[in-house]
């Protein structure tokens, strides 16, 4: 048995996954409120295949309690990202979103000290986590960039997750970017009729020139991030790719975020949209790809070549992602350039990395041990890439020079983007990424135990800096935000208030 949440009362209660003509629901069984499901996939092949080819299997007894408002997720789980509430001020009124201030019932927009408690609390982490904003809308506090810098200040890696209005403000963008920051765009379509569905407004001209700047300012990483709504632009996605490929010197993630309903009464009539509904637009625009659960994509040993993966549940039902690769006139998917399904490549080195990792070797990583290690990690990594690709085709007509230079590298420790970039074909990768934000009814306790994304917040009443896992931050925001807010509401003068609250 697991344990979800009742969508009725919110408390936790039983629960198991039903599958009914290729739809899953988790079902739960509260003892007060009765019997509840709610749908999690509409393609229980694909969800049940992301489990069968990693060997999951479903714990025995429930992972965690569900009960977020008492578990601090950091003391079982130490967060890679960390996620914070910026403000619930907002420069758009989306009608299937519910986290701004009209919605909420009140602003939220605590003062610098606030969010310098929180860094604080994280800094001295090892490895040093990410620090993801959210809001609202970010940009619309009137310290953000102040708070920025304060992260940035602390060593922080720093990503933002905007609408990208208020970078359509050259100066502003150009003084956020200089910061050295990720920028997450909110970019739905190339069609207004989009926006008018989704964010109740025309706000398509001040997104290109908000995406325009962010182009021209230089930022650090530039990922596009879209709400996919059956019917409504999912028969845009490949103009979107046109379109991101024109951009591909500096787009290297499009991420979706499937449209689940988390809005309230009857103003919104859309469908629901899971992870494989995105995955299937792809599948069917472009022969060949194959998303897999971005859980494949970690390693502990053989990071050092790949680079460590930040976001995504370990969990197969979490995040999926796959890539494309660009041969300067349209994405291809990597499965064109590899002799095995990309899954199947991904099992044979997740393989190779539970060898390694359970190598005694790996407890003393210093002097001549650490180097034979490595080498070990090296012959291991070239045989399989070596066996498993289409080297012709990767490296082109000068195969064996590039090759013995990309080998070169790898021994050096460069990542393999960079050495793909320079050594082969693969000039503009660009992956595709689904992030299940769930709604409350999806919430279940073995997703959710192991994830390394987390919300960060001050418990007012403790004056600790407690965390939640990402997708239950929902089920303990409203009261936290709202305590939070009346601790620092002294802390901010009743001008900038009064500014602040009309920006919403």
């Amino acid at each position: 048995m697991k344990i979800g949440l009742c969508e009725k009362c919110g408390n936790p209660a039983d629960a198991c996954y039903e599958i009914r003509n290729n739809k899953v629901y988790l079902v739960k069984f509260c003892r007060e409120c009765g019997r509840s499901s709610t749908l999690v996939t509409k393609n229980a092949r694909k969800w049940r295949w992301k489990r069968e080819v990693v060997g999951y299997k479903e714990p025995a007894h429930p992972a965690c309690s569900l009960n977020c408002k008492e578990c601090d997720h950091q003391a079982h789980t130490p967060p890679t990202t960390v996620s914070v509430d910026v403000t619930n001020l907002c420069n758009q009124h989306c009608p299937i979103c519910l986290a701004y201030v009209d919605a909420m019932g009140y602003a939220y927009h605590p003062p610098v000290e606030y969010f310098d408690k929180v860094f604080k609390h994280f800094r001295d982490n090892d490895p040093r986590p990410n620090i993801c904003f959210f809001g609202g809308e970010p940009t619309v506090h009137e310290d953000f960039l102040t708070i920025v810098k304060l992260a940035k200040s602390y060593g922080f890696q720093v990503q933002l997750f905007t609408n990208g209005i208020k970078l359509a403000d050259k100066a502003y963008c150009k003084e956020l970017c200089s910061l050295g920051i990720q920028v997450n765009f909110g970019f739905d379509g190339t069609r207004p009729t989009i926006y008018k569905t989704l964010r109740g407004d025309n706000s398509l001209a001040a997104k290109k020139k908000g995406l325009e700047n962010v182009i021209e300012c230089g930022v650090n990483k530039l990922v596009i991030t879209t709400t996919l709504a059956v019917g409504v632009n999912d028969g845009n996605m490949r103009d979107m790719l046109e379109f991101i490929h024109q951009h591909r010197e500096h787009v290297s993630v499009w991420a979706f975020v499937p449209l689940t309903p988390c809005w309230e009464g009857d103003n919104v009539n859309l469908e629901p949209t899971t992870t494989e509904c995105v995955e299937q637009v792809f599948e069917e625009m472009i022969h060949g790809v194959e998303f897999v659960s971005t859980g494949m994509m970690k390693f502990e040993v053989l990071s050092r070549f790949f680079g460590k993966q930040t976001l995504g549940g370990s969990h197969p039902n979490c995040e999926s992602a796959t890539v494309l690769v660009s041969d300067g006139e349209k994405y291809s998917p990597l499965s064109d350039y590899l002799k095995v399904s990309l899954s199947e490549l991904l099992v044979a080195l997740r393989k190779i990395d539970s060898k390694l990792a359970a190598k005694p070797a790996r407890k003393k990583t210093n002097g001549l041990r650490k180097t034979f290690v490595d080498i070990a990690s090296f012959w291991a990594l070239t045989k399989t890439l070596g066996k498993n690709l289409n080297i012709r085709r990767i490296f082109g007509g000068s195969a064996f020079t590039n090759i013995i230079g990309a080998l070169t590298d790898l021994a050096r420790g460069r990542k393999i983007d960079e050495i793909l970039k320079n050594r082969t074909s693969f000039k503009h990768v660009l992956t595709l990424l689904t992030i299940p934000y769930e709604d409350k009814g999806g919430l279940e306790d073995a997703r959710l135990k192991d994830c390394p994304a987390v919300f960060a917040y001050e418990d007012v009443d403790s004056g600790r800096i407690r965390t939640t896992a990402f997708c239950s931050w929902q089920t303990v925001k409203d009261d936290v935000c709202r305590k939070i807010q009346a601790k620092y509401a002294d802390s901010v003068p009743e001008k900038r208030k009064s500014a602040s609250e009309k920006a919403g």
